[in-house]
């Protein structure tokens, strides 16, 4: 249940790059939470099996897809979202779900430092129920298919999405054990949400 009376979200996607939060009303049909090890091998002489060095971990990705009902994200999202449609600068007949696919395609952009001309890679938070929390950028591409039925705005009423998220920070096995997949949480919208 989202809306004025709860603070406790359950499922959103935090774009830092605009300040922007986006509730996400469905739950995926599937989550690929994936993370790899690297080890080199030497054999030395005189050993039956190699000598294996660390080389290094991850980085951790999450590749999930939505099935996101116009109404449902309009209805969700007019309540709990820090967006306010009316100061979007969309079209007029923009919702939810385009204010929240414009978002993440201009999370794959970067944004450039004028000192240094660094790039700056837009991060984003994505929490999916008691399970998954990442935060990271976006290191694929966004994928987004339009369904029937057509709303009489000329939208598709529903629209799938789908995202892989890459974690940038590293973190230490004692604290990945201890939290698991919720590294990180602390410093984005729980807090904010808890205001």
């Amino acid at each position: 249940m989202y809306g004025n009376g709860y603070n406790f979200i359950d499922n959103y996607i935090y774009l830092y790059n605009l300040d922007k939060f986006f509730v996400i009303p469905v739950d995926p049909e599937t989550i690929q939470d994936s993370m790899g090890a690297s080890f080199t091998s030497s054999q030395p002489l005189g050993r039956s099996a190699p000598v294996w060095s660390y080389t290094g971990s991850g980085p951790r990705q999450v590749q999930v897809s939505f099935t996101l009902h116009r109404d449902m994200m309009n209805d969700v999202n007019a309540a709990s979202s820090n967006l306010r449609l009316e100061n979007f600068e969309g079209s007029r007949t923009d919702d939810y779900v385009d204010a929240l696919i414009k978002g993440l395609q201009a999370s794959v952009l970067p944004e450039y430092d004028a000192a240094n001309k660094a790039v700056n890679p837009p991060m984003v938070a994505m929490r999916l129920g008691d399970e998954v929390f990442i935060k990271g950028i976006i290191n694929s591409s966004i994928g987004v298919n339009y369904k029937l039925p057509r709303l009489r705005s000329g939208k598709y009423a529903v629209v799938d999405l789908s995202i892989t998220i890459t974690e940038v920070d590293a973190y230490s096995a004692s604290t990945v054990y201890d939290v698991g997949s919720f590294r990180g949480l602390s410093t984005t919208l729980q807090r904010r949400a808890q205001k």
